[in-house]
């Protein structure tokens, strides 16, 4: 296509919108070959500058297409574009109201934290963290209050943990801790101290006329590379110990049973929780 830009923005962005839709729509249903196929469409604008081209594509979402000058320096242009794809690589591992990792990440990053686990023994600890009577909250005040409470969690949950652990909203109210590297002592420790810093923080109900705390509840398991267990299979001890924190009065850290501690011998004599604190590492 090689026209000239002789009408404004608002008609320039509904075509370019209609044409995106109308390509979209012919790819996604598989009516014109399979997702191999591929087709560049050009479209020449006259006289429009740099800035007026990230005005317009800001306004109407046309982010999707790469602007080019055909005389002239593409490096800002293939700037913009690389920070275009990078920003989309980050939606795709991040939560968008708290800054974690999300699900998606969470899943990829606990597989490769189990391998390197089973190759190299060393232990892994996995904690999942439940809101305490989060829907309430919502109930009471809001569903803004509900995501105020909701980031302020992950920011804590950032500042607590270490470097190279990975924190991540496992989904609505629920968050996850993977800590390569620790034990149960070590997690524990850092997990009541998390939760001793949130049910500090004070929230102030959207009226001004009450303040409230909130609780959290956790369930923490451990492995130590030394029998062979999938991921589904480590989160659901995890969120076995979770339950139990719930049920048996909340705010709170449960711990599971540990997955390698059955394979310490009989005939040490230590009973089984006893075990899991000897075995479960620092």
């Amino acid at each position: 296509m090689d026209k000239t830009l002789k009408f404004p923005q608002n008609e320039l962005a509904t075509e370019l919108a209609v044409l995106r839709e109308e390509l979209g729509n012919r790819f996604f249903s598989g009516e014109d070959g399979d997702a191999s196929d591929a087709v560049w469409v050009f479209r020449l604008f006259q006289g429009v500058s740099p800035s007026e081209w990230e005005d317009l594509s800001s306004k109407h979402n046309l982010s999707g297409w790469l602007s080019l000058p055909i005389d002239g320096d593409a490096f800002p242009h293939l700037k913009r574009f690389q920070e275009t794809l990078e920003r989309l690589a980050y939606q795709t591992e991040h939560d968008a109201l708290t800054g974690l990792a999300n699900r998606r990440a969470f899943d990829r990053t606990l597989d490769i934290e189990i391998e390197r686990s089973k190759r190299a023994r060393t232990p892994l600890s996995l904690a999942i963290f439940d809101l305490d009577n989060f829907k309430s909250i919502n109930d009471t005040y809001g569903h803004p209050k509900g995501d105020e409470v909701l980031s302020s969690f992950a920011q804590k949950l950032e500042q607590t943990t270490r470097r190279y652990d990975l924190a991540a909203r496992y989904g609505g109210e629920e968050f996850a801790l993977i800590m390569a590297g620790s034990g149960v002592v070590k997690a524990q420790r850092l997990l009541s101290r998390l939760l001793n810093e949130f049910r500090e923080i004070e929230f102030v109900s959207p009226d001004g006329a009450k303040i409230f705390n909130v609780t959290c509840s956790v369930g923490l398991t451990c492995y130590k590379g030394s029998v062979d267990i999938t991921a589904d299979e480590f989160i659901k001890l995890a969120d076995d110990a979770l339950y139990e924190a719930k049920t048996s009065g909340k705010d709170q850290v449960k711990v599971s049973k540990l997955p390698f501690v059955d394979n310490v011998p009989n005939d040490t004599l230590v009973h089984a929780n006893e075990k899991q604190f000897l075995f479960g590492g620092n």
